[in-house]
């Protein structure tokens, strides 16, 4: 399903007209009606724009890659709730099977089913839709990814079929790039443009970013049992314990 439609199919889905959405985003119904019908492209910010106002992540727009964070959400939600897919087929009442294929990426849920699967695990189903305040720039993962495969910006440059000098200024955010550039990057990095387009670090990025140390106590019980112990804290008794992490931080030399 081409980007167009998938923009049109939840404008629906979420009552309302093309007069509505236009207005919201600042644009005319004609514009808007030639995205949705695939004349004209979308700018990478009028994407944002949608994903704003839509209030969903840009990966929902972009179709693929949209069940490989589903699934990762799933998965991630249901470990901390420490429920096997059992557990989790009898509390939703969606077959094994089924959840299987969601957190594979096989198959994607509806929204019923995703309020299904939201009143399972006790968390509302804008969890799966929304995006978090994580804010990574585009120019920020560009960078990231280039240096990750060893290119040099005139190397990603050639890939891409862009300037190096564009280059420099995404990877500066001196430029936004068209959606079609991005498109050519992503596919010269071998990843799916919907990465530059979330703001949010999904949780594979948040746990490779993580030292070998720390990653090495994620696996000791004792630090498993500390995070036990806070997943079920309120919002104020959780800020004040990461407030108090910041501290000792910042002063851990005078403390020692």
């Amino acid at each position: 399903m081409g980007l167009g439609k998938t923009i049109r199919d939840f404008r629906k889905q979420r009552g309302l007209t093309l007069q509505a959405l236009s207005d919201q985003l600042g644009v005319s119904c004609s514009f808007l009606s030639a995205i949705e019908r695939e004349v004209k492209k979308p700018s990478v910010s009028m994407v944002k724009k949608l994903s704003d106002v839509l209030n969903i992540s840009p990966t929902y727009l972009f179709g693929s890659g949209s069940e490989r964070v589903y699934g990762e959400k799933i998965r991630f939600i249901r470990r901390g709730r420490s429920l096997s897919i059992e557990d989790l087929s009898e509390l939703s009442g969606i077959p094994v099977e089924q959840i299987e294929a969601y957190e594979d990426g096989s198959q994607e849920p509806d929204l019923e089913t995703l309020d299904r699967l939201a009143e399972a695990l006790s968390v509302t189903v804008r969890y799966f839709l929304e995006k978090s305040a994580d804010i990574v720039s585009i120019g920020e993962r560009v960078r990231r990814e280039r240096e990750k495969r060893g290119l040099t910006g005139a190397a990603l440059a050639d890939k891409a079929g862009i300037s190096p000098g564009m280059v420099s200024q995404i990877e500066n955010d001196q430029a936004e790039p068209s959606l079609d550039t991005l498109e050519n990057v992503a596919k010269a990095l071998g990843v799916s443009v919907c990465y530059f387009l979330l703001e949010q670090e999904d949780v594979e990025n948040l746990v490779s970013s993580l030292n070998s140390e720390v990653l090495a106590l994620l696996g000791d019980p004792r630090v498993q049992a500390v995070l036990r112990a806070v997943r079920d804290l309120e919002a104020g008794d959780l800020k004040f314990i990461l407030n108090y992490i910041q501290f000792y931080k910042r002063n851990r030399a005078l403390l020692e």
